[in-house]
């Protein structure tokens, strides 16, 4: 695996600062800004091929705007992608030469390519069966995406792979969703969360 040489990401946070009291009853008087600059900290995840730097979290939609300073994160369950009822915003770096592991979560994720070429991997048109772990949809269908373009995950079975020799840079926005639906006949099957083998 090729060493990793991306850099950190910056977090910009333009936030309202507090009027003092003078100001309270005044309605043509508005806040301050406070603009502040990190770099994030990038964790290492599943031995160094994911590389990830966390932007921002809220535990609900609506989120709100309140207060200044440092961003509280809160801490997402699992494998840090959903956050129940809320939303997860953050970097990832995959690899060169990483093959993702087919998945699907209860959520809707957008992905932005910064820069690399990231290879999004679906099962076919086709309906199939997963037993054991393993699906029967057989090759998967590889989307290149690149710098700029932006992935619509609306809950179905995916993989993140890099199937280049360079550093593949996104930025997710990942919302927890309803239950993942789809309909059968004139009724609808639930499909859960799923880390195919």
């Amino acid at each position: 695996m090729a060493s990793y040489n991306l850099p950190a990401p910056r977090r910009i946070t333009a936030s309202n600062l507090p009027l003092p009291s003078p100001h309270h009853d005044n309605p043509t008087v508005e806040p301050g800004v406070e603009v502040k600059i990190d770099s994030l900290p990038v964790d290492a995840l599943l031995d160094g091929t994911l590389m990830r730097a966390v932007v921002a979290t809220s535990k609900q939609i609506p989120t709100t705007n309140d207060g200044h300073g440092d961003i509280p994160l809160d801490s997402v369950p699992g494998m840090g992608i959903v956050l129940p009822g809320g939303l997860n915003l953050y970097y990832l770096d995959v690899a060169p030469r990483t093959e993702g592991t087919m998945h699907r979560t209860t959520s809707t994720d957008y992905l932005v390519v910064v820069s690399g070429k990231l290879s999004l991997l679906t099962p076919s048109a086709e309906a199939y069966e997963v037993k054991e772990g393993k699906a029967t949809f057989g090759e998967a269908v590889e989307t290149v995406c690149g710098p700029g373009d932006v992935v619509a995950q609306r809950g179905m079975m995916h993989a993140l792979s890099n199937r280049t020799d360079e550093w593949v840079r996104l930025v997710a926005v990942v919302l927890s969703s309803q239950t993942n639906r789809v309909p059968v006949g004139e009724s609808y099957k639930d499909l859960p969360d799923a880390w195919l083998a």
